[in-house]
């Protein structure tokens, strides 16, 4: 029989939602700080597509309840409308003409790497191997 750990992987994904907001702000701050409001602006813009876009998926997916069937469904269409969702406010963004795109692009990609880094450094480590 196969044991659940949804506390486990509902902790992470709110780890991952949260590192990805604060890498979001401090970029945000940082370009603000360096080249003032509109790469500012322009970085929180593209960070916070990434978490909004990964705030729908993780809430799309971890819905309690269902068959594997329909928790396979929720995941695929979740991952669907969340490509769709990215593309839709990096078009409002270009449409609006105000945005610096190296720190809008930047901190999406931020926003990516949180997601993939932070289950990266909370999986399990393999005991050492000895060297006998």
């Amino acid at each position: 029989m196969i044991q659940s750990r949804e506390p486990d992987i509902r902790r992470l994904a709110a780890r991952i939602l949260l590192v990805q907001g604060a890498v979001t702000l401090a970029a945000a701050a940082l370009c603000f700080a360096a080249w003032g409001l509109r790469y500012g602006a322009s970085a929180l813009a593209g960070g916070s597509i990434g978490v909004i876009a990964n705030l729908y998926m993780t809430l799309a997916t971890l819905r309690r309840g269902g068959s594997a069937g329909l928790v396979l469904s929720r995941l695929l269409i979740g991952q669907f409308v969340k490509v769709g969702l990215t593309v839709a406010m990096f078009i409002v963004v270009a449409r609006a003409g105000w945005a610096a795109w190296p720190p809008l692009i930047a901190t999406y990609v931020a926003t990516l790497v949180v997601f993939w880094a932070v289950p990266a450094m909370a999986a399990p480590r393999p005991p050492p191997r000895s060297r006998g």
